[in-house]
């Protein structure tokens, strides 16, 4: 039986899963409405953020289903989690780049384009040494990236990418504006933080009983970018 701790990594996970994926089925939809590009390419990284929590939610299903953890020795837990980490920086940078630097769009893309598929090559063949995995009595597999890593490395690379781009490219966006592009701009900037952040957080640290901020931290990072972007 799952304890108290459990109870909310997988509550928390799933909600995450959940969210992600209808808001970002919201996004999609609003897009279609408005006919705005960007917020449909703002829909599908939310739902990929949203999925990058599959693992958790699906092993807390198992466990409410066969009161044991899913089958990680390959390490299917983490796989099933990052695997979604690559298209949702691209279409991160790909919105970043279309509303910053549009001239230079197709080298951005491109280039984490390659970058995401190094990523997924080593998060496939080597999983174990990519993650740092734990399994604490009455509770769900534990993970961590393993920062020393070739994928832990792009990782950082990814996040601190969007960080530059999109949160100080924003910022600094805002600055040179006023009214209510300023504000729309500093929301993005503030979104394209707290994913990373949080998302720093959540894969390099095991946060306990706070995990329930950071996910939510997570997941308000795209309702930023949403009334950042939206009209």
């Amino acid at each position: 039986m799952l304890n108290f701790l459990g109870w909310i990594d997988g509550l928390t996970a799933s909600g995450v899963v959940i969210f992600g994926i209808l808001f970002g089925g919201f996004f999609i939809y609003k897009s279609r409405k408005s006919n705005a590009k960007i917020l449909f390419y703002l829909g599908l990284a939310n739902a990929f953020a949203g999925l990058m929590f599959l693992g958790v939610f699906l092993d807390f299903l198992i466990v409410l289903i066969t009161q044991t953890n899913i089958n990680n020795t390959d390490g299917i837990v983490g796989i099933l989690s990052y695997i979604w980490m690559a298209p949702a920086v691209i279409t991160a940078i790909y919105i970043g780049s279309e509303l910053l630097i549009p001239s230079k769009k197709s080298y951005w893309v491109i280039i984490f384009l390659i970058l995401s598929i190094v990523f997924e090559f080593f998060i496939f063949l080597d999983p174990l040494g990519t993650f740092d995995f734990a399994y604490p009595a009455n509770q769900l597999i534990d993970y961590n990236v393993n920062t020393f890593s070739m994928a832990g490395f792009l990782m950082a690379v990814f996040l601190l990418s969007i960080i530059i781009l999109l949160g100080l490219g924003f910022i600094i966006k805002s600055f040179k504006s006023s009214g209510i592009i300023r504000r729309k701009f500093f929301l993005i900037a503030l979104g394209s933080i707290f994913f990373c952040i949080f998302g720093l957080i959540e894969g390099l640290i095991a946060p306990g009983i706070f995990v329930i901020l950071v996910r939510i931290g997570y997941l308000s990072s795209f309702w930023f970018m949403y009334y950042g972007l939206r009209d």
